[in-house]
């Protein structure tokens, strides 16, 4: 039956990117973003804790003393700047449908994070598929995945709550590999073999805080939406189709794309092009349709039609082809009449990402006294960087040992 088909695994859907290639990291300090806490497997990146500026004080980087300095470069302050969100329902109530854009937050961390091609497409798929499944819950509560894979990306890290707020890193975000024999990104392979680590919080009847639930799979593909959505069918028992893409293309340092249009497919550059080229985000975006309970058949057949005519159109296709949220959830549920719930803004990378000067002095806390009090004595500016945003915080030993004094 088509119920049965949808029990199945292979029930997902994910696209592939045009290859190209990457450019090296931004990154200056803290592995765990200022606070932030991330699985032990993405450690393997681990820059040290705080690098040196140069024999300045603060006042000549800030223009004067206080306490330290967030030095947040083009960060945005509008907020819903990450992209919007759709959903729907089906006339009958057996299927629920959701599409997001996610164009400009996937570029956003791609700019803040120094991303290269490969790195920007798995974290770009990694932050659509989290906000897709987040969508729906409490504004406080959580949904989390890291792959913790051997291959080259070393790791990816996203989380989305339900605010449509989410952040997210790769382990190597320079990292490049060959493409696919379908000239795509080889995303899986970028990701490699591992495990599958997704961490719900949610806020039970009666709690005060959220309560923190971790499960753990073996990754299927390393494709990402395919994995999440492998998840959600045998763990939570959520029958669904959950597909994400990203659309990059690589730019030279003069700011021109190196490639051409051909047919709407962008032609790779060379295979020696230098790593150093920028990227430039085309489209990002994703959707996902989920059985409701008692869903009737007659309307599992028409989806299933539905998704079989997008199987040609990769999310980032329907994207680069001018339609929004709203116009892909109707192609989704074309004939079923289609109840909207939802049309709402993402939020940005930057203005949502809870780094400040606590988490900064509470991470310092935490190094060992020896290597702290070399730091201290060593009469460098001391700088540390988020790795979800790319806030630089900078402060000199005295304002750094006066702060910590503080907290003792």
């Amino acid at each position: 039956s088509a119920r049965g088909r949808w029990r199945r695994p292979g029930a997902s859907w994910a696209f592939g990117e045009r290859v190209g290639t990457g450019m090296p990291s931004l990154v200056l300090a803290t592995l765990c973003a200022l606070g932030h806490s991330l699985p032990p497997p993405l450690s393997l990146r681990a820059p040290p804790l705080a690098s040196i500026a140069g024999r300045r004080s603060l006042a000549s980087i800030a223009g004067g003393r206080g306490s330290l300095v967030r030095a947040c470069a083009a960060v945005e302050t509008a907020t819903g700047t990450g992209g919007r969100m759709a959903t729907a329902v089906s006339a009958d109530g057996s299927i629920s449908a959701k599409a997001v854009v996610t164009t400009p937050l996937v570029a956003e961390a791609t700019r803040l994070q120094g991303l290269g091609m490969l790195a920007a497409a798995a974290l770009g798929r990694a932050l659509t598929c989290t906000l897709l499944v987040a969508d729906g819950l409490k504004d406080e509560e959580t949904f989390q995945v890291t792959f913790n894979g051997d291959g080259p990306l070393r790791g990816v890290m996203a989380t989305a709550n339900g605010k449509l707020e989410s952040r997210g890193y790769v382990g190597n975000p320079a990292v490049t590999l060959p493409p696919t024999g379908a000239g795509k990104l080889d995303v899986g392979g970028g990701v490699g073999k591992g495990s599958l680590q997704v961490v719900r919080q949610k806020h039970l009847p009666g709690a005060d805080l959220p309560s923190q639930y971790s499960s753990i799979t073996e990754i299927r593909t390393g494709e990402i939406p395919e994995d999440i959505n492998y998840f959600l069918l045998e763990s939570e028992q959520r029958q669904g189709a959950l597909a994400a893409g990203v659309f990059v293309s690589p730019v030279a340092a003069g700011g021109a794309a190196e490639g051409r249009e051909e047919s709407g497919e962008l032609q790779p550059p060379a295979a020696d092009a230098p790593p150093s080229a920028g990227v430039r985000v085309d489209a990002g975006g994703g959707w996902y349709v989920q059985l409701l309970p008692f869903a009737a058949e007659e309307s599992i057949v028409r989806l299933e039609e539905n998704i079989a005519k997008l199987a040609s159109r990769s999310p980032t296709s329907l994207v680069r082809e001018g339609l929004g949220p709203r116009e892909i959830v109707d192609l989704l549920l074309d004939g079923l009449e289609p109840v909207f719930a939802d049309d709402k803004p993402v939020a940005g990378l930057a203005e949502s990402c809870p780094c400040s000067e606590a988490r900064v002095l509470r991470t310092m806390a935490l190094i060992p006294r020896e290597e702290l009090e070399e730091m201290l004595t060593s009469n460098e500016v001391i700088e540390a960087r988020c790795e979800f945003c790319g806030t630089l915080y900078r402060s000199t030993p005295e304002e750094l040992r006066e702060k910590l004094e503080a907290r003792e």
